[in-house]
């Protein structure tokens, strides 16, 4: 992030972070250790470990309370079917964030087609979703 930072043509008031899977969970780890840098989080789907290992919800939910600390709203969208990441181990992650003094706003989608795991790759369900929280971050949007 320190090299994206740097770079000359990078607004660091407009900077928002998000991933898919890992990405996300470590997008909502970094908002926590580094808030000063980003003005958003977007997780997509995100978990370490999926459900099938006996220590997911310790470790899913231990990283995802580190990220408790940012300040800002942040967006969590996850979609039914997803072979790693079920809804309910979802929102226990999302529970436990939120009683650590996370904000945000969890979105669940339903499953068409095949989405489940691969929810970022359909931005048609989650684009208006993904604008509108954009927009309260007082953030442009593709439309703009």
């Amino acid at each position: 992030m320190d090299a994206i930072l740097a770079m000359p043509f990078v607004d660091r008031d407009r900077v928002i972070i998000g991933g898919q899977s890992r990405g996300g969970i470590l997008s909502v780890a970094y908002a926590g250790q580094h808030p000063e840098q980003v003005k958003g989080v977007i997780n997509f789907v995100g978990g370490w470990l999926g459900t099938g290992c006996q220590t997911a919800s310790i470790i899913n939910k231990g990283l995802f309370q580190r990220g408790a600390r940012y300040p800002g709203d942040t967006i969590w969208l996850y979609s039914d079917g997803d072979p790693f990441y079920s809804l309910s181990h979802s929102r226990k992650n999302f529970t436990a964030f939120q009683a650590a003094g996370g904000k945000g706003t969890f979105l669940t989608f339903p499953q068409t087609e095949s989405i489940g795991h691969r929810l970022v790759a359909y931005p048609d369900v989650w684009a208006s979703v993904v604008e509108a929280y954009l927009k309260r971050q007082g953030l442009p949007t593709r439309r703009e």
